[in-house]
């Protein structure tokens, strides 16, 4: 993670510093089978919705990973939920329950998450 930026060194005026948090869903699963468009609002009203009621971000990407056991990098759709929160135990704890939660309900090896922090205002 980058080194905490102070509130008064935020840019705009009204900003403060958030944790920023992208995590990456892979939408193939075993069996040539895919997280079906249901399911996935469903995840997100269960998982992420109760986790950061004040709102996150969804957007759709393709991408690439090297699957160690595999000859090739493996493509599929993915779901990119980008998410500004104050930086906390809770949400800390809250990302790592999200991603837990959808390798588990989705038989996913793992869920992408990247992390930085930055000044936002909502």
């Amino acid at each position: 993670m980058q080194p905490a930026l102070a509130a008064d060194r935020c840019p705009l005026p009204g900003q403060k510093q958030m944790l920023i948090v992208k995590m990456y869903f892979g939408q193939s699963m075993p069996g040539g089978h895919t997280v079906q468009p249901r399911a996935w609002t469903r995840f997100l009203s269960a998982a992420v919705t109760p986790r950061f009621p004040d709102g996150f971000t969804v957007y759709d990407a393709y991408g690439q990973w090297m699957d160690p056991k595999m000859p090739k990098p493996s493509q599929e759709r993915t779901k990119v939920v980008e998410i500004a929160a104050p930086d906390s135990l809770a949400a800390r704890t809250a990302i790592t329950d999200i991603a837990r939660s959808y390798r588990e309900s989705f038989q996913q090896q793992s869920v992408g998450i990247v992390t930085s922090t930055s000044c936002a205002a909502f």
